[in-house]
């Protein structure tokens, strides 16, 4: 909303009355926004889970690789697979 101090007339007494208001709508900006910050997190979520799903399945096939790290770096990448499908679950809707 922009707001212009010309003067509407010149018989003006008050402040008021020659503050004229208007208003830009940025709907096209505001909606392409939208589309680049949906897009960017889908695409971004759609990785984190593909490398999560990875890992897990890693960590199934090569059993004689586990450790206590490697079983912490699995159950980290579980949560961060959760934390990716949320994102992608509460933009979408």
């Amino acid at each position: 909303m922009r707001v212009s101090t010309e003067a509407a007339c010149s018989d003006c007494s008050t402040y008021s009355d020659y503050v004229i208001v208007t208003s830009s709508t940025g709907d096209d900006v505001d909606t392409a926004l939208s589309y680049v910050y949906l897009s960017l997190t889908t695409v971004t979520s759609v990785l984190s889970i593909v490398g999560c799903v990875l890992l897990v399945v890693a960590d199934a096939a090569f059993r004689d690789l586990r450790c206590a790290g490697r079983r912490l770096l699995t159950w980290l990448s579980v949560a961060d697979c959760l934390t990716a499908i949320g994102n992608m679950l509460g933009v979408t809707w």
